[in-house]
């Protein structure tokens, strides 16, 4: 299992890196600058309009901490940002400025990203840990796993969705993943709300078994 704190270093070092890279490079002068705008998209001239505008990128991506990404995470899409920058610039207004727009925008699509997959990848953890509990609380009711068509009745979901909730559910098995899957032996089956005795499949636990003899 990797490290946190060391993961954390890594981080920091990458970052002070990244900066420095950043702060090795001036500003252009408004003449050279315009010169290199005007030959695009000379790969000479890309590269250097990147590089003299890296400061951009570190203003953008400081700007943008606090959403769970590291600092690199940010400077690399910022980087995307600026370059896409150097190509769609029409002219108008200052460079530096529609570059400096264009770095945030892609950065905070990143960000948008970044918080929709973590919204469903949560969804998918509440989705597995009910399946879990639904077929838990079904065996104990009904003495047997079960049926899909069961499961879907009970859930309220449609086959595509049940079979993929089965494949996580039995990835995370396989990984023995504890924060994903939990064995809910305790859980109550009210806080779903949903009733898992099949009355015409269950067997009576009260009724004795035909050609059963008297107790011992």
């Amino acid at each position: 299992m990797p490290d946190d704190h060391s993961h954390q270093e890594r981080e920091l070092q990458l970052e002070a890196e990244l900066r420095q890279q950043a702060s090795l490079f001036p500003r252009l002068d408004p003449a050279e600058e315009a010169r290199l705008l005007a030959t695009r998209p000379d790969a000479n001239a890309v590269s250097t309009l990147v590089e003299r505008n890296l400061d951009l990128v570190v203003q953008q991506a400081e700007s943008h901490a606090g959403h769970g990404l590291h600092f690199s995470d940010l400077y690399q899409e910022g980087t995307v940002g600026l370059v896409d920058a150097i190509g769609a610039y029409t002219g108008q207004g200052t460079f530096r400025d529609f570059a400096s727009l264009h770095i945030g925008l892609q950065i905070d699509s990143l960000i948008q990203a970044e918080a929709d997959d973590r919204k469903e990848a949560e969804a998918d953890i509440v989705d597995v840990k009910t399946l879990e509990t639904a077929q838990v609380m079904f065996r104990r009711a009904n003495r047997r796993e079960a049926r899909p068509e069961e499961m879907e009745k009970l859930l309220g979901w449609d086959e595509s969705r049940l079979e993929r909730v089965e494949r996580m559910l039995d990835l995370a098995r396989e990984r023995n993943d504890a924060a994903t899957i939990s064995f809910l032996d305790d859980s109550d089956a009210e806080d779903l709300g949903i009733d898992f005795v099949d009355d015409s499949d269950a067997p009576d636990p009260r009724r004795r078994p035909q050609g059963a003899g008297p107790d011992e």
